[in-house]
C-alpha cells in the first residue's frame, strides 16, 4: 500500500513538472521547478521508464488494431463494392485518408519514442535544465501521437457510418 502511495506521489510530481512546461518558457526554470527535478530525479525517471514501456505495449496494440481494420475490414469491402459495380467514392477517400494516418501515426510515434528514450538518458541531477526541456519536447510529441489517435478513430468511426449508410440504400 505504501509503495502505491509513493508512486501516486511521484506521478504527481512528474505531472506537476510537466505542467510547469506551459507556464515557463523554455531553458528557463525555476529554482522550485530545479530543486523538484533534483530532488526526485531517480523516481521520475523509474516512472518515465515505465511509461516508456506502457506506451510501446500501446503502439503495437493500436497499430495492430488499426492494420487488422484496414486490411480485414475495409480494403476487402471497398474491393468487394468495386467487384460489384456498387463503389462509393466516400468509402474509398475514407480508406486512403485512414491509411495516410495510420502511417503519420507510426512515424509520431517513432518521434516521441525517441524522444522519451532520450529524455530518461538524461542525467537529471547534472542536468535539470536539459531534463526539463526534454521532458517540454517530449510532452509535445505525446500530445501529437495522441491527436493522432483521435484522428484515427474519428475515421473509423466515419467509416462506420459511411457503411451504415450504403446498408440503408441497398
Amino acid at each position: 500500500m505504501e509503495n502505491m502511495k509513493k508512486g501516486k506521489n511521484w506521478f504527481f510530481l512528474i505531472v506537476v513538472v510537466m505542467g510547469f512546461c506551459f507556464a515557463v518558457p523554455t531553458n528557463a526554470i525555476s529554482e522550485n521547478q530545479k530543486n523538484a527535478i533534483l530532488d526526485h530525479c531517480e523516481a521520475m525517471r523509474d516512472d518515465l521508464k515505465n511509461v516508456q514501456k506502457a506506451d510501446s505495449r500501446a503502439r503495437v496494440y493500436l497499430g495492430g488494431f488499426y492494420e487488422t481494420i484496414l486490411v480485414d475490414f475495409i480494403t476487402p469491402l471497398n474491393v468487394r463494392l468495386v467487384e460489384n459495380n456498387m463503389s462509393s467514392a466516400e468509402l474509398v477517400e475514407n480508406q486512403n485518408k485512414l491509411a495516410d494516418a495510420k502511417t503519420l501515426f507510426a512515424g509520431d510515434f517513432i518521434a516521441y519514442q525517441q524522444n522519451l528514450e532520450e529524455l530518461i538518458l538524461v542525467d537529471c541531477e547534472k542536468e535539470p535544465e536539459n531534463f526539463y526541456n526534454k521532458l517540454d519536447k517530449t510532452r509535445q510529441k505525446r500530445k501529437i501521437v495522441e491527436q493522432d489517435v483521435l484522428k484515427m478513430r474519428n475515421l473509423i468511426s466515419e467509416h462506420v457510418k459511411l457503411v451504415n449508410q450504403l446498408k440503408g440504400k441497398i
